[in-house]
């Protein structure tokens, strides 16, 4: 009975073991993927912006906050 228990205790650790290994990879898979697409989106937002001058960005939000204003007037 005593040679049982010991190998059901060491079958758990080891299947524990395992999933912890395999969370703590999906944890790290995913960390990098993120990281990976925030810097490719903010280089590609930033590469859009080089076209527009300041007089087109004053355009550009004087009439966001005008179509705002009329939309949310009480």
């Amino acid at each position: 009975m005593n040679e049982l228990l010991a190998e059901g205790l060491q079958l758990m650790g080891v299947g524990m073991g395992v999933v912890f290994l395999f969370l703590g990879l999906l944890v790290g898979v995913v960390t990098l993927v993120s990281s990976i697409i925030q810097k490719s989106e903010v280089a590609t937002s930033l590469s859009g912006m080089e076209s527009v001058n300041e007089e087109d960005l004053q355009a550009i939000f004087t009439k966001a906050v005008k179509r705002y204003r009329a939309g949310h007037r009480k």
